[in-house]
């Protein structure tokens, strides 16, 4: 290993920044054609790296080591993207025309709803930011960094020119550094040159090749490792010369700037519906201009005035605020059952999950190895067993945690290095008697790790790895009965590691075959289950042995022994014969990464939505590739954590089913609201049409569906959108991701039956409210003129009312649960808030003459919940319908062809 020299010792202690050229003016390629100690003196640092006060002082010179600086927060631009998207254009188009209409009254209080939504929106808004900000700290980078001799771990933001960092294997480089020492370190510079061939670093001063090189020419410099690179293999202790802005990877990010970001599948959706919303409601306020006047006759102005009201009514005001807050609140709750996402939108992806690809170790057993038992191999020499010990602590890359009494590093190396320590080998007694002088690092399609170590000048070779690995490389046959030990761990569920030893100028010989064992999490097998029900394939991508995995499968409750195949089997398929073994769940073992790619690319073109999960360098290209990446949070890898959608804070199979349950229950809540929303616009039209038709006073007021789509619906709507998951949520199939939001079966229902009976609720409370002071049918209104506005306000309780049992009617289950509080207070909420803005815009003087209202007897406000019990009367109705005649219900009927009975 490349070591920095003993003398650099003599560098002196860190001054301020102010005495150092500032990072812009840092030139990499004079730096690496300095000695380690004179790229320490460069950046006026030391050895055992900065002190805190140090680091604290340079941080606010140079700012957060981010790509790009935080955003600076826009709220005057943000507000105004709130005021000016479709459904807000369309009002302030209403608003204009109600001025020139002669009806300023008007006007201002439709300016006043486009403003009162607009900043709500834009608070709801800036909250779900605030979602996502927190859950991306959650899963930041994180370097250890030695700060004045002590090595610790910090979030890769604090880092400032002029620290020291150390790197392994599965490592993200925190920030553009320049090598102090290196160990058989090598990177991936694939996000500077598109290459995914590791490339070799060393520490060595080299000639300056000229000033002025930049990006991925001066990363070709084999002393410098750029930020955002991944450490494949080795080890390395760097200096930063550069953060943030200054970073390679902040130049990158200021080219992605430049770019226009697509929205969201489900932003797309909510924008074309918002649009085709639009579209109707102008040509509805158009036809109804016309018919107006050859109805009523009434002039121009007044007409105008009409249509207005109508494009009020058809505007679903509390769509986009109720949006966000849904997304937001859905990401918090994956949080909150150990699944932080990166990207919002793979909370609207996830629930669409069709095949989860699935890694074995540590998400369907709990990455808790240990050694279970040591079989020598035949021919081994008498003392194998001491001797294989001393190799696992050797061939080993765990170290000591800081405190001291543990390892940290990966779970095998962990495992071995307690049974080397169990048996009486002092691991560091041990590697300072052997010191390492070479090594090859494990690699997955190698399957083995080799380091030679020399004492006194002798030389010993150790190797570790998968039995038919290391048995090639001995280039002798495999040491008899070797192959019956392997088959016998792995039908137990074992891991089997072999371990060889080669003295100076001899052959490798085989030492013997470790098992470790690591149990199955004890909930996986319902989880599993869940997916069976809920129609998602498991597919087991793992390098173990087949029979560990067909092992591990059964004791899962995984029945795909039968559609078990090996890495070498793969390749020789092609993409048609991969896809009919994946028809259903299977297992694939010893598997290379480039496999497990392949796998998910097959699976994606053939129109699955899939989830892969990984933990090491790797895994990325699949991660990547799959419509939901998901990473091991406790032992991932930092490279596989950026590649991810998704980190699993419990490492568990079982929170990638609560995260599908999640998501779906997301989509589902979205569906609520919307519907909810549409509703009551459907009942805002009804009297305007009434209006229309016949030679009454208008019912509704435009001011009142203003109170309706912005007072009474808004808290309701917000309740439905943070529903609980249905316990149905995972016994029917997924559904298509481009699926429209309000499908076809949803807008009939919404329309044709919620929207008419909470429509005939208002125009029945209206002529009611009549009927008893005198009024008959048929006979004219015009003597009840003194009537008109208490007859209105009820026409508005009668809508209010039919909103309260909509409410009851959008949520899932049997009637006395979706009557029910306990599993969603919010729903409580929402309804005594509607409950007591209608009362107060009755009641309340001078709100209830803004609001074109009037008092009524108290005894109307019973219409309240009798128009309630009739709306969830007639869905209970609709549900014991659609139970007689075998069709599935609303929440399982979402996949075409579904059919009662199917899987």
């Amino acid at each position: 290993m490349n070591r920095p020299s003993p003398s650099v010792a003599a560098a002196g202690r860190p001054r301020s920044p102010r005495d150092t050229a500032a990072r812009a003016r840092l030139d990499p390629a004079a730096l690496v054609a300095l000695p380690v100690e004179g790229r320490i003196q460069a950046l006026r640092s030391a050895p055992g790296g900065l002190s805190e006060a140090e680091s604290t002082t340079r941080r606010l010179a140079h700012g957060d080591n981010e790509p790009t600086p935080p955003r600076r927060s826009r709220p005057l631009r943000t507000l105004l993207a709130q005021l000016t998207h479709t459904l807000a254009l369309l009002l302030w188009l209403g608003a204009g025309l109600a001025f020139a209409a002669g009806a300023p009254e008007l006007g201002f209080a439709i300016v006043a709803v486009v403003v009162l939504n607009g900043v709500f929106a834009f608070v709801q808004e800036h909250r779900a930011e605030q979602v996502v900000s927190s859950l991306m700290r959650r899963v930041a980078v994180r370097a250890r960094v030695v700060r004045a001799g002590v090595e610790r771990r910090v979030p890769a933001r604090e880092l400032v020119p002029g620290d020291v960092v150390r790197l392994s294997a599965g490592e993200l480089v925190p920030a553009d550094c320049v090598l102090l020492g290196a160990d058989s370190l090598s990177i991936d510079l694939s996000m500077l040159t598109g290459e995914t061939v590791p490339v070799d670093r060393d520490a060595a001063p080299i000639a300056p090749p000229g000033r002025g090189a930049r990006g991925a020419e001066a990363f070709a410099l084999p002393s410098l490792l750029p930020s955002g690179a991944s450490v494949v293999t080795g080890s390395g202790e760097a200096l930063v010369f550069a953060t943030g802005p200054e970073s390679a990877a902040g130049e990158i990010a200021r080219l992605l700037e430049q770019g226009e970001r697509e929205g969201s599948l489900l932003e797309r959706q909510v924008a074309q519906l918002s649009r085709v919303t639009a579209v109707v409601a102008v040509l509805a306020g158009a036809a109804t201009l016309v018919l107006a006047q050859a109805f009523h006759r009434v002039g121009p102005l007044g007409a105008l005035t009409f249509a207005i009201g109508v494009i009020v009514a058809l505007v679903p005001e509390g769509l986009l605020p109720t949006l966000s807050v849904s997304l937001a609140i859905g990401a918090q709750r994956m949080a909150a059952r150990g699944a932080p996402v990166r990207r919002l939108s793979a909370v609207e992806v996830v629930g669409s999950v069709t095949t989860i690809c699935t890694d074995k170790t540590g998400t369907l057993t709990q990455n808790a190895l240990s050694v279970r038992g040591f079989t020598p191999a035949r021919g081994a020499p008498p003392d194998a067993e001491r001797a294989a010990r001393l190799a696992a602590a050797l061939c080993n890359n765990a170290r000591p945690a800081p405190g001291g009494g543990e390892y940290e590093g990966d779970p095998v190396d962990v495992a071995l290095a307690r049974w080397a320590a169990a048996g009486g080998v002092d691991l560091a007694e041990a590697r300072a008697r052997w010191p390492r002088v070479a090594d090859t690092a494990f690699d997955a399609r190698r399957r083995y790790m080799a380091v030679t170590c020399a004492a006194g000048g002798a030389t010993r070779e150790l190797v570790k790895g998968a039995p038919e690995a290391v048995v090639a490389l001995t280039g002798a046959p495999a040491p008899a009965g070797l192959d019956e030990a392997v088959a016998s761990a792995a039908e137990r569920g074992e891991r089997v590691l072999l371990l060889a030893v080669r003295e100076a100028g001899g052959p490798l010989t085989c030492l013997g075959l470790v098992c470790l064992h690591d149990p199955t999490r004890p909930e996986v097998p319902a989880a599993i289950a869940a997916c069976r029900r809920a129609g998602v394939r498991v597919v087991i991508l793992t390098g173990d042995h087949p029979a560990t995995a067909r092992s591990v499968a059964a004791a899962i409750g995984l029945p795909a022994a039968d559609r078990l195949v090996e890495g070498p089997e793969i390749d020789a398929m092609d993409d048609r014969a991969l896809l009919d073994l994946l028809g259903a769940d299977a297992i694939l073992a010893r598997t290379t990464p480039e496999q497990k790619l392949r796998v998910v690319q097959a699976l994606r073109r053939a129109g699955e939505v899939v989830v892969a999960t990984g933990d090491g360098v790797n895994d990325a290209p699949a991660l990547r590739a799959a419509d939901v990446g998901v990473a091991m949070g406790l032992r991932g890898t930092e490279v596989a954590k950026q590649a991810a959608d998704i980190i699993l804070s419990d490492d568990n199979f079982a929170t990638i089913v609560a995260a599908i349950e999640e998501g779906r229950a997301i989509k589902q809540n979205i569906r609520r609201f919307v519907s909810y929303v549409f509703t009551s616009n459907v009942a805002e039209l009804a009297p305007f049409l009434l209006y229309i038709f016949f030679p009454i006073p208008l019912p509704l007021a435009i001011v009142q569906v203003l109170a309706i789509d912005l007072g009474t619906d808004v808290l309701p709507a917000l309740a439905l959108g943070v529903e609980p998951a249905s316990p149905a949520a995972l016994h029917v199939p997924p559904e298509p991701p481009r699926r429209p939001i309000l499908t076809r079966g949803l807008a009939l229902r919404t329309f044709f039956l919620y929207g008419a009976i909470e429509a005939l609720l208002g125009v029945v409370a209206y002529f009611g409210f009549h009927w008893a002071h005198g009024w008959r049918p048929f006979a004219p209104l015009e003597p009840f003129r003194a009537l008109e506005r208490e007859a209105a306000t009820m026409t508005f309780v009668g809508i209010v009312s039919g909103q309260i049992g909509c409410l009851f009617a959008q949520r899932d289950g049997p009637l006395r649960k979706r009557l029910a509080f306990g599993s969603n207070p919010w729903v409580a909420a929402g309804l005594a808030v509607e409950v007591a803005l209608a009362v107060a815009l009755l009641y309340v003087p001078g709100l209830n003459r803004l609001f074109a209202m009037a008092p009524v007897g108290p005894a109307w406000l019973l219409w309240l919940p009798g128009g309630a019990a009739v709306m969830v009367l007639a869905d209970a109705l609709r549900r014991l319908i659609l139970r007689a005649a075998g069709r599935p219900s609303a929440t399982a009927a979402r996949t075409p062809g579904w059919r009662p009975g199917a899987p």
